[in-house]
């Protein structure tokens, strides 16, 4: 375990599993004001679309943050290298199914999705969250399209690094998210 300090709540977390303050990312998430994109939104439907999506389950979207806490403590980072971006990945938040599948062109949901992805995790504007499917997010990490957060670069340092960084918080000159 690596005890780190967040500069902006006072708080404290393990940033062996956490790159960046968890209850500072929550609030950010929280604060961004895309979150819920269009095409995620359940007060949307019955509406089509283009291709294949995914819409949240609508206790997610009126009250995300017991979710959000959750996933954060039981969720992986992740580096997204075929769009390049941090993604934050969690089974089942709050133990339930976090959205459902949509087929192109249907606008009702079809099958259910057990995972919350969080895409852009990192950004404090541009954050967004949709559902997904373990086992194809599975495939997805065996084919090698998404790597967990490697370790900080600073010999001895078991901390995970920042997001499109080479070292954790703690090795950044106390820069924090």
């Amino acid at each position: 375990m690596s005890d780190s300090r967040c500069l902006q709540c006072d708080g404290h977390f393990d940033a062996t599993r956490h790159p960046i303050c968890p209850r500072c990312l929550v609030e950010g998430w929280l604060a961004t004001e895309r979150f819920v994109r269009e095409k995620h939104d359940p007060r949307r439907l019955p509406m089509t679309w283009e291709g294949y999506r995914s819409v949240l389950n609508p206790n997610l979207v009126s009250n995300p943050r017991p979710y959000l806490e959750d996933a954060v403590a039981r969720g992986r980072w992740y580096h997204d290298r075929f769009y390049g971006m941090y993604v934050f990945f969690c089974p089942e938040p709050l133990g339930v199914h976090p959205g459902s599948g949509i087929p192109e062109g249907a606008g009702e949901p079809e099958h259910s999705l057990d995972c919350l992805l969080v895409a852009e995790a990192d950004s404090k504007s541009e954050a967004h969250a949709f559902a997904v499917s373990r086992a194809v997010f599975d495939k997805q990490i065996e084919a090698g399209e998404f790597v967990p957060l490697s370790c900080c670069e600073r010999e001895g340092c078991g901390a995970l690094q920042l997001p499109g960084r080479a070292t954790c918080i703690d090795h950044q000159g106390g820069e924090n998210a």
